[in-house]
């Protein structure tokens, strides 16, 4: 069946297998960070909307499930910030009641501080918040939020969820060159993350093609020295290293590619793996998407991405 909310599995850094479950009808999110890989925010907003009806998204898991490959997790993510979808709640007891496969819900951390938001999420296995300032001024320039959140809204809401979620928690710090990594920046950021007792903390860096130009990825010397700042809980997160999907029932390739990139930009290797096809099988398909101007091929650093553009 056409997926318009559900793709991959994809291939993970951190979950392994990730079948990917898209909420939003684009790039709707609370924040408009210019290392994001989907590009700029469209809709810039803190308002929580339907979106689409949690029958319409669970009958497309169901159907990926069914099709295989078995992902290792089901993750809550897409192309903007997941907690914007109002309906969470339904959708999550759905999800139960289709598989026992771990939920991960990936976030930006604007809306844990809404008691419903926290509510509707206390059944995801792994929440994963994002934090990437200690300070406003650091946060307004990195994450670029809705006017009507602040940095110390933010925090809280994150405090208070760190506290509460009987699941696991792990923080995501997004780590820029020259826009948060400087020494005062990581001070910040570790006296803060210092006050959060998580399970673990994962350091990142843009890779992949993103949102503004300008942004560049940190040097190992600089995420070395962030997770020395961070602690024994702190991770520099590196390449996928787990198992590739396997080839299951015939599958048309070329809408699986498009599901794929238009949330995830990745190499061709990790779409051969996520896809389950040989080179010899993709190469063709990407130049001829390229050829089409449906598909674009971006350097970032020595590798190659591709998006749809």
């Amino acid at each position: 069946m056409p997926r318009r909310h559900v793709y991959g599995p994809v291939l993970s850094r951190r979950f392994g297998l990730s079948l990917g479950i898209d909420l939003l009808p684009g790039k709707v999110c609370s924040y408009d960070c210019g290392y994001c890989q989907i590009g700029p925010t469209t809709e810039l907003t803190m308002a929580r909307q339907p979106f689409a009806p949690p029958a319409e998204i669970l009958a497309e898991v169901a159907d990926a499930l069914a099709q295989g490959p078995l992902p290792d997790v089901i993750t809550l993510a897409g192309r903007g910030e997941p907690t914007l979808y109002r309906e969470l709640e339904e959708l999550l007891a759905g999800l139960r009641r289709l598989s026992s496969l771990p939920i991960a819900l990936i976030t930006n951390g604007s809306l844990l501080g809404d008691p419903e938001v926290a509510r509707q999420i206390r059944t995801v296995d792994l929440l994963v918040p994002s934090l990437d300032a200690g300070d406003e001024e650091t946060f307004r320039r990195v994450n670029r939020p809705h006017p009507g959140l602040s940095f110390d809204q933010m925090v809280a809401g994150l405090r208070g969820i760190v506290a509460s979620h009987p699941g696991e928690i792990r923080l995501e710090v997004m780590l820029c060159a020259g826009l948060n990594d400087d020494d005062v920046s990581l001070a910040h950021l570790a006296r803060l993350l210092d006050g959060l007792p998580v399970a673990r903390i994962e350091i990142n860096t843009p890779v992949r093609p993103v949102a503004a130009r300008g942004i560049q990825p940190c040097s190992p010397a600089r995420l070395e020295e962030a997770r020395r700042r961070f602690g024994d809980r702190a991770v520099v997160l590196g390449s996928y290293t787990g198992r590739a999907a396997t080839a299951a029932a015939p599958r048309e390739l070329e809408s699986d590619l498009r599901e794929l990139l238009g949330r995830h930009p990745s190499r061709a290797t990790e779409l051969g793996q996520a896809l389950g096809v040989t080179d010899a099988t993709l190469q063709p398909l990407l130049a001829e998407l390229q050829q089409r101007g449906e598909l674009v091929a971006e350097p970032r650093g020595e590798a190659i991405y591709y998006r749809i553009p």
